[in-house]
């Protein structure tokens, strides 16, 4: 029977075993359960630990009260039927092994790379496939509801993984000419990341592959005047790019085309490249956007 503790960091700090919630506790309970997670295979100093619990100075008594606060999440994790150790005690402080555990933040890496993999070699429909799977994993911002330097600089990573997954899902979704379907799903994203202009370009091409050239160009002129207004800087070369080979109605800007300025290059199936030769009885390098 899988008595493994299934935790979930993407979102709200969640812990299961078969099925059933565990009862994580306080805020300091879950603080320290979160730095461990934040670590996994790593043994966490007890120092960091009690740093993270109490940034603003920690009481005297910190050391005892973390040591505490690991005893009732290991009391927790039995009642609810689980005969790992999850929290082993290693020096100079705790670790949890991920031999014992499941947790959602690992299983969405290996989702990615296996999507990276399939965009590789010109699978694109199982990369798309599987680059969703990962993107649903996410429930919210990681570890939703706990504050202090050591939760949020651990989370930075995993947010990142999940913007550098929106892009490349993007990338593979132009690539099958899904660009209608796109244009909806990258608009929450750009609004809440206006300053990186990779997603703004992916969004510009595919208003511009779906016929919608005017708002391609507004997508454009609002990054613009963010950069301008509020740090001081112009858009990158690949925006520029972009943004004039809209305007020229560029063959790269339509949908069934290959090539976006700054695009990574990526393989695309052999039938789509023979078609693109029968059709303009040319070779050309094929992109993934």
């Amino acid at each position: 029977m899988n008595d493994r503790v299934d935790f979930r960091i993407l979102g709200p700090l969640r812990a299961g075993v078969r099925g059933g919630q565990i009862d994580l506790g306080g805020d300091r309970a879950r603080l320290v359960l979160a730095a461990l997670l934040l670590e996994i295979d790593r043994p966490v100093p007890v120092e960091r630990l009690v740093d993270g619990v109490w940034p603003d100075g920690p009481p005297e008594s910190a050391r005892t009260q973390v040591a505490i606060v690991v005893s009732g999440l290991r009391r927790a994790f039995c009642r609810a039927g689980t005969e790992r150790q999850v929290i082993e005690t290693v020096r100079p402080g705790y670790r949890i092994s991920g031999e014992s555990v499941t947790i959602d933040a690992l299983a969405a890496e290996r989702l990615v790379s296996a999507g990276r993999r399939d965009a590789a070699a010109g699978r694109l429909t199982s990369a798309a496939g599987r680059f969703r799977d990962a993107l649903a994993l996410w429930d919210g911002p990681v570890l939703a509801g706990l504050g202090g330097p050591l939760v949020e600089a651990g989370a930075v990573r995993w947010e990142e993984l999940r913007l550098a997954v929106v892009e490349e899902a993007a990338q593979v979704e132009l690539a099958l000419g899904r660009h209608r379907e796109l244009v909806g799903e990258l608009l929450g994203p750009v609004g809440e990341h206006p300053y990186r202009e990779r997603l703004r370009a992916l969004l510009m091409l595919a208003l511009a592959r779906a016929g919608r050239q005017s708002e391609a160009l507004d997508v454009y002129h609002e990054g613009r005047r963010r950069l301008d207004e509020e740090l001081g800087l112009e858009p990158g070369r690949e925006l520029r790019e972009l943004h004039a080979a809209i305007l020229r109605d560029d063959p790269s800007t339509h949908s069934g085309t290959f090539v976006v300025p700054g695009a990574q290059t990526c393989a695309v199936p052999r039938e789509r490249a023979l078609r693109w030769r029968r059709t303009t009885g040319r070779d050309r390098p094929l992109r993934c956007c």
